[in-house]
Parts: structure tokens; sequence; C-alpha cells
């Protein structure tokens, strides 16, 4: 068995508000330092759509600097709770099983619901790259019993792609960024040592944790609607905000192209940000790790015959692309 506390060096409660009529919604965010602010602005979008409960989020930090959890203090409300969990040095994944750049802080959604169990029968995971855009009351409201989680099938592309690769049926494939998990369930099954040995196994899981998740819990996930875990590929300069419908609960941005980067920034997101406790800080450009984006949004102002401005960002792309080979 995996012991509860096996990766968890410290648990701090940040602030702890409780109002006593209020029904109580355990939510959980994993990240590392370079996710601190992503997950902040989907905290705040959540606080924002769900005045009319108890919000606790618990927060599995991963090398995350004093400097940024300290931050999560601004988001305090008379409502909220917020509980950090750093993680031990002893966490590990074997590198071999990452690719597509999967970081190891997302396999942390593994040992959510074992930690988690001994305060709640039901947690809502969340990925750091999410809006919530509505109240989650029809979402947290959802049967569980005898069933490990509530989740979203992933598009079309994905179950071509993965359901073979993971002898799951047809159309069963999920998205793993917005899971509603049935805590005791999962603990009875021991499914945290079950997910940690496949994905240390040696076994090269193309989407990682996610074809973990799909494979432990084939046939027994009750599947929602899309506008529950709403995917959005953003492009440069797109218009990707219209395409959703007015009832989303929760947008997920998937894809390197991230909203809180220049470059992708939509009007949703922009208005999440000013509404939250990091409204003030400076936006990168785009990711550093992936400068070809910063071409294409050359090509598109020069398109537009905006060619100081084209110029401008292709001499970022080249400056970027040369520091990316020292």
């Amino acid at each position: 068995m995996v012991e509860q506390n096996f990766f968890i060096g410290k648990v701090t409660t940040l602030f702890n508000n409780i109002v006593e009529s209020y029904v109580t919604t355990h939510i959980a965010f994993c990240f590392d330092d370079n996710y601190a602010m992503p997950a902040g602005i989907a905290m705040s979008s959540v606080i924002i759509n769900n005045p009319d409960k108890n919000l606790v989020f618990h927060l599995f930090a991963n090398k995350v600097s004093n400097e940024k959890i300290s931050r999560f203090h601004e988001l305090k409300k008379n409502n909220t709770t917020i509980i950090c969990y750093e993680i031990s040095e002893e966490f590990s994944v074997n590198p071999d099983t990452l690719v597509l750049h999967v970081s190891a802080s997302t396999c942390l959604r593994f040992i959510v619901p074992q930690i988690l169990n001994k305060v709640t029968s039901r947690v809502l995971y969340l990925d750091c790259d999410v809006l919530c855009t509505n109240n989650l009351n029809e979402l947290i409201n959802v049967e569980l019993e005898n069933k490990y989680s509530a989740v979203v099938p992933d598009i079309e592309k994905m179950q071509e792609k993965q359901c073979d690769a993971c002898n799951i049926p047809y159309g069963e494939y999920f998205n793993a960024g917005m899971i509603y998990i049935n805590t005791d369930m999962w603990v009875e099954n021991n499914l945290t040592e079950k997910a940690f040995t496949m994905i240390n196994s040696g076994k090269v899981y193309k989407f990682a944790d996610q074809d973990v998740l799909n494979i432990l819990m084939q046939g027994k996930t009750v599947f929602l609607p899309r506008r529950f875990n709403h995917l959005t590929s953003l492009t440069v300069a797109g218009n990707e905000d219209h395409q959703i419908a007015q009832d989303a609960v929760i947008i997920h941005y998937v894809t390197g192209n991230k909203p809180w980067y220049k470059l992708y920034l939509t009007p949703t997101y922009e208005g999440y940000i000013a509404s939250s406790p990091w409204a003030k800080d400076k936006l990168l450009l785009a990711n550093e790790n992936a400068p070809s984006t910063t071409r294409r949004y050359a090509k598109l102002l020069a398109s537009q015959h905006k060619y100081f401005a084209a110029f401008k960002y292709y001499l970022l792309y080249l400056k970027h692309k040369i520091n990316k080979k020292r």
C-alpha cells in the first residue's frame, strides 16, 4: 500500500474560512513553479462563480517558491479555505514515460484521492489550464455510487488514437483535466499504488497519467456533456472564445498554446486575470520553449500589413531561437 503521506513533505493551511450554512466542495490542483499563476487564475474563477458554497482548495505544490505560494493569500474570502501540500523530494516518476513534454507534476493527481479520502468522499480535480465560467452545482451533484469518477470524453481524434492503444471501447477515452472523484472507491481499490506501478513500469504511455487513469477506471466512470470540460485549442490572435457555449462550466485550454501568454490571450481569460490578484502581473509573450509561435505571430502581422510590428516579433523569434541553441 502507498502510505497516505508518502509524498507529502509539509502541509500548511493558508487560511480557513467557513460559512456554517453552506455546503462544502473540495477542489484539488497539482502544479510546479511554472504553473502557480495559472492555478491561481483558475481558483479565482471558481471563487467568482461559486459564492454559494464553502470552497476548500487543496494545492499539491511541487517545488513551488514561497513567494508564489504567498500570493494565494490574496484569494482569501469568507467562504474559502486553502491548504497547501508541499511535495517531498522523494516524489519522482520514470522520466522515460514522460513524453510530449508532460511534467512529472501532472502525476501528482494519483495521490490526491489517497490523501484527501480522510477528509472527503468527493473531490473535484482540475488542471491548472482551466477556467470555471459557471456554477459547479450540477457537476458536484452527479451521483458516483459504484463509480470511480465523473469525466468528459476526449475529442474524436483522441478516441481514434487512444481507445485501441489503451484497450478501451471507442468513445470512452476521457480527458483527465477535469475529474470528479469518488475517493472512497479509489482507496478501496488501491488505485494510487496501481497508477504509480503502471507509470513507473518502463512501458511508455503516450499521454502518461491520462492513459493510466483511463485504463484503471475503464467501465467505472460517469460520462458528462462537453460543457463540463470544454476542450479549447488556441491559435495566434484567434477567436476561440466565440466558439464556446454560454453554459460551459469548465473551459480547458489544451495544447501548449496557453491563454496566459500574450500571443494567445483571449478576452475571456483576460477578464478573469483582471478580476484576480494577478491583474498587474506582466504576461510573457509566449512559451520560451516554443519560439516558433513568435514567428507565426510575425507572419500574421505581416499579412495584416503591420510590417514594423511584424519585424519586431520576427527579431524576438530569432532571439529565442539563438538563446535556445546556447
